[in-house]
């Protein structure tokens, strides 16, 4: 059969509309794919983690994210509402039953996806975990201050909450020299770097609005409460992470805390692209039902 593709959007609560769009090919199983962020945007880039011929792909993006409406929304935009509109999604494609593969922030919908909707999962495949659990979160947000208050060189916009203020309230050229800013910290963190000349070029209004969104989800803690830290997740979930990524291994020690995982450990950053990751999570994907 020839992959097929289509296109469209898709209503949801609160004035949100979610873009989707549908690869490979009918009949097959059914995947959805949860892109990272919060804040990120799913792209055909990310169909190179299936093969076309054996899956029936939906790609979207979640509230305020990518070519969804209203791009940056920050209203009626909170984790639980995200996990409602992917049992949604699914409905209105007509889907009894959908993997998931959960990429990065990803990861931490599908585990709430499976918490809710255990009957609607086929298989769950876990990458570059991400859990913000409080520890895990305090440890990020000081990383990240670190971060910003040596790129900014001492001017406003040295910790996550400045940032956050500028992008919420500051003129146009303040809200792009604050997102740069939060650009040049994430890429320090990370150790890579980027061109000044390519950041500036980067950092436009919808990145503004992406950036705000991301740290909207970061200074709520990405509405973790107490009652997440009882988790079930079924036979059928893997997760794949790499050893060089430290917010991922420490969400994953907090995972093993509470679960018995099935997992595979890379020589990897946080890239689920990077060679190893990428043949790992095709590899993964196409494993059977455990029964």
């Amino acid at each position: 059969m020839t992959p097929t593709f289509k296109n469209g959007y898709f209503p949801t609560c609160g004035g949100h509309l979610l873009y989707w769009e549908r690869h490979g090919t009918p009949g097959t199983e059914p995947i959805f794919f949860l892109h990272g962020g919060p804040g990120g945007r799913s792209t055909r880039h990310h169909l190179e983690f299936f093969d076309v011929n054996r899956f029936d792909i939906v790609l979207f993006d979640q509230r305020g994210c990518g070519r969804s409406h209203p791009h940056g929304e920050l209203k009626h935009n909170n984790t639980g509402l995200c996990v409602e509109d992917i049992d949604a999604l699914r409905q209105h494609l007509g889907f009894e039953k959908i993997s998931l593969l959960g990429v990065s922030w990803g990861s931490w919908l599908a585990i709430q996806y499976q918490q809710l909707y255990p009957q609607a999962v086929l298989k769950t495949t876990l990458v570059s975990v991400f859990v913000p659990f409080s520890a895990n979160v305090s440890a990020y947000d000081q990383q990240l201050s670190e971060c910003l208050a040596s790129v900014s060189l001492g001017t406003d916009g040295s910790s996550t909450r400045q940032i956050y203020q500028i992008l919420s309230n500051g003129c146009a050229a303040q809200q792009r020299q604050a997102a740069t800013h939060w650009l040049k910290a994430v890429l320090q963190l990370n150790g890579q770097t980027m061109r000044q000349d390519t950041l500036e070029d980067f950092v436009d209004e919808e990145a503004v609005r992406s950036i705000r969104l991301e740290l909207h989800y970061h200074l709520n803690q990405y509405f973790f409460t107490r009652k997440q830290e009882h988790l079930i997740l079924d036979a059928n979930t893997q997760v794949i992470q790499g050893i060089k990524d430290t917010f991922g291994m420490t969400s994953l020690r907090w995972l093993r805390q509470h679960l018995n995982l099935q997992c595979q450990l890379l020589h990897a950053g946080h890239d689920a692209f990077e060679g190893a990751m990428l043949k790992a999570v095709r590899r993964t994907l196409t494993r059977s039902l455990c029964r």
